[in-house]
């Protein structure tokens, strides 16, 4: 809405008094809240410092009694005195089950150390004399010469440390007294040694309002938070300096802790020297004032708004009836006009007017679309039955309202192979059979045809023919179609025909019956008209596989007779193809058929991915083509041809693995009686089969390579031992040296011995 100069001001004088008196109470509730604020915070800061104190010292105190209530111990008294060794056990374990006893849960004490400076023997929890602690025990003795009988000290500035790292007491408060208390030169000492965490447990602590935490004499870390500070040397921080030099026991002033603005409260220990400090930034100590004060100002923002809101009411309610019109026709996203609101209505509405008149124009050119998105949806099962009428008559097909016979028809390009066009065309020839299907086929005869996949569907209906010259009429359209696209695209094309629907719903069933009777062409060929009631069986017929023509199949595989496998599975796919009945049961038969090969190949011991091993999965491929002769050149070139090509090389495989392995059966076993059925035996094939593998792969029979090998050791012992001819005979499993000597002269042209007189020679 347009708003005047005078409303404008009257607006902006309206807010200036508003929030002069908000900004006032909001900076006074601020500063006040502040203030109360951190007082409250520090008196509760002192009061937990108070009490952290008191509750760390009456712990102190309670281990200080316990330790002095030990010393007092006869056992204990007698034991310092006593040079403890391995026949005073009752003694030790007397002193440590009293050590042990004082280390209770509530007092948190870590070890206990008992240290007789006299008879120089050390008791822990670990036993007497455990691991042998000099540097400990010399650690100790240090002690005995402090002023006190009984002190308080920080692990991290006494110099009680284990040997070799045997004791760790860093980070730990250590309870040192001496027996006598207060001897000059006492006879024992005691240390307790207590954790830094108990120590953090006894300590209230915020972790949203800073930090408490204890220092030693030294201004080192004994208890913190943050367990990283502990030890930490603080003596140098400027507000734990200005801590020190105070001479009160307790206060609280304002410093800078780091690098931020804090409150710090103290609290110095008389007990035993010790200082309680608590570290608040400013920022927690006023993130409550903040809170305050922004509640403040929200609350008086909403004064302010109430007040704007009360001085606009009066004005508005008689502009409320022409608002309404003018924000109805002028949404808040378009810009406003520089005109009075009575002409900007009227402005838009003839641009209503206007839009209207284009949408209209935009939707009669749209109707097309509509209508094929219409159709898809009820050839896919997914439009609702009611309303499809109304819609397509909206569209400018009403005269579908009179058709009581509809057939749905799929048509398919065949092939792409032979043809001027590639894969990558198949969308825009679907595209121009979809135009030629639109032309032959009178526009009331029919819905728009759509593209689903690789098929152009498209619906026809009748309404005065009866059953059977519908059909015809269908079928003569069809040819129709089928004959134009070879004209004009030089492409063969088969088209399937589902039965007749009478209702709207009954679309979707019919393009499955167009599909499936596509499907028949795997077994018919191509360019076909099939009716699905003509190529699909009214009842099932017995199946019969031609097992004995798979049988036949196979074995010309197995034998490697590839004219006889190509015959034979020519036969077969005939056969097949031949049989009437269902689709789906040809497709099983070539799948069994597919299976058997594979299974051939498997029992050879050959996987079926050596057949393809970059393609698509086989089943996939079989199952996507429809041509008869497609199929059998797919069973031929991927599985018949190549199958043989494997067994033939995993034959030859074999052959040379049998034949070397006779080889190395006669290289170990020449001196023995070696025959032919020995090697089949170790081996475990036929004789006769080894027999021909082996002539096959060296040329010679197994007889004559054992008797030439036999004779080129009979060569090398002649020449390299003094082996006489008979024992070389007799080796060689010669009957008698005579056949030897003859075999030998055979061969060579001269006896064994003259042939190792011309090696001697």
């Amino acid at each position: 809405m347009r708003i005047s100069s005078y409303l404008r001001k009257l607006i902006i004088l309206t807010l200036l008094i508003g929030a002069f008196p908000v900004l006032i109470l909001g900076w006074y509730s601020y500063h006040y809240s502040s203030q109360s604020v951190l007082q409250q915070v520090e008196e509760r800061n002192s009061q937990v410092l108070r009490q952290s104190q008191l509750r760390v010292e009456q712990t102190l105190k309670m281990i200080d009694f316990s330790t002095t209530q030990l010393l007092g111990l006869p056992i204990v008294t007698k034991a310092i005195a006593t040079k403890l060794d391995i026949d005073d056990m009752e003694i030790i374990h007397e002193l440590y089950k009293h050590l042990s006893s004082i280390q209770t849960f509530e007092l948190g004490i870590k070890d206990v150390y008992l240290y007789s400076l006299e008879q120089d023997w050390l008791i822990t929890n670990s036993g007497l004399d455990a691991y042998n602690q000099p540097g400990l025990k010399e650690k100790l003795r240090s002690f005995s010469g402090m002023p006190n009988g009984s002190m308080w000290v920080s692990g991290n500035s006494a110099s009680i440390q284990g040997a070799e790292g045997m004791v760790e007491l860093n980070h730990a408060v250590i309870n040192l007294k001496k027996w006598p208390i207060n001897a000059s030169r006492p006879r024992g000492l005691i240390a307790v040694v207590m954790s830094a965490q108990q120590l953090s447990d006894l300590i209230d602590s915020d972790p949203g309002m800073g930090d408490v935490f204890i220092l030693d004499e030294d201004g080192r870390v004994i208890t913190h938070p943050d367990s990283s500070q502990l030890g930490k040397d603080l003596s140098e921080e400027p507000y734990i300096q200005a801590v020190r030099v105070q001479t009160e026991a307790n206060g609280v002033f304002s410093g800078m802790a780091g690098e931020s603005k804090a409150s710090i409260s103290f609290r110095k220990s008389g007990y035993n020297g010790w200082t309680y400090v608590s570290v608040v930034p400013t920022q927690a100590v006023t993130r409550e004032a903040t809170a305050i004060g922004r509640t403040s100002i929200l609350i008086s923002l909403g004064v302010l708004a109430a007040t704007a809101i009360t001085a606009l009411i009066g004005s508005r309610r008689m502009y409320t009836p022409v608002r309404s019109i003018y924000r109805s026709l002028l949404p808040d996203k378009e810009p406003r006009p520089k005109k009075d609101e009575f002409t900007a209505i009227s402005d838009r509405i003839q641009g209503i007017l206007s839009d209207q008149s284009k949408l209209r124009f935009e939707l009669a050119g749209q109707q097309q679309q509509l209508t094929e998105f219409l159709v898809r949806k009820m050839l896919l099962g997914e439009a609702r039955s009611q309303g499809i009428q109304e819609r397509l008559a909206d569209y400018g097909y009403g005269h579908t309202g009179d058709w009581t016979l509809m057939r749905v028809l799929l048509v398919e390009i065949d092939r792409l192979g032979s043809s001027r066009f590639t894969e990558q065309d198949r969308d825009l020839l679907l595209f121009a059979v979809s135009n030629i299907a639109l032309e032959v086929v009178p526009e009331g005869d029919c819905l728009p045809p759509i593209v689903i996949r690789e098929s152009v569907v498209m619906l026809i209906g009748t309404k005065t023919q009866s059953e059977e010259a519908f059909k015809e009429a269908v079928y003569a359209r069809a040819a129709e179609v089928q004959a134009s696209v070879k004209s004009y695209l030089q492409l063969q094309a088969s088209i399937g025909i589902s039965r007749s629907c009478t209702a709207w719903p009954e679309v979707s069933r019919g393009y499955e019956e167009g599909e499936n009777a596509l499907k028949y062409r795997a077994r018919l060929g191509d360019e076909v008209i099939l009716f699905i009631e003509d190529v699909q069986p009214a009842r099932r017929k017995d199946i019969i596989y031609p097992k004995t023509l798979e049988d036949e199949l196979t074995g010309a595989i197995k034998s490697l007779d590839r004219q006889r496998a190509e015959e034979a599975l020519t036969l077969m796919m005939n056969t097949l193809a031949s049989e009437e009945y269902d689709h789906q049961e040809y497709q099983m038969s070539l799948v069994r058929l597919l299976m058997a090969l594979i299974r051939l190949l498997q029992d050879s011991g050959i996987s079926h991915h050596q057949l393809k091993p970059d393609g698509d999965p086989l089943f996939e491929e079989l199952l996507g083509m429809h041509n008869p002769r497609d199929i059998e050149e797919w069973f031929k070139d991927t599985l018949v041809q190549p199958a043989i090509g494997l067994l033939e090389e995993r034959q030859r495989n074999q052959f040379t693995s049998i034949s070397e392995e006779v080889k190395q059966l006669i290289a170990e076993a020449f001196d023995t009686d070696l025959t032919l059925e020995k090697c089949s035996a170790r081996l475990n094939y036929h004789p006769q089969y080894i027999s021909r593998v082996f002539r096959q792969e060296t040329g010679i029979s197994f007889t004559d390579y054992l008797a030439q090998y036999r004779l080129t050791v009979a060569k090398k012992w002649l020449k390299e031992t003094d082996l006489t001819i008979t024992e070389i005979a007799m080796k060689l499993k010669y009957n008698n040296p005579a056949n030897f000597i003859r075999y030998f002269r055979k061969m060579e042209g001269i006896t064994p011995g003259q042939y190792r007189n011309n090696l001697t020679e």
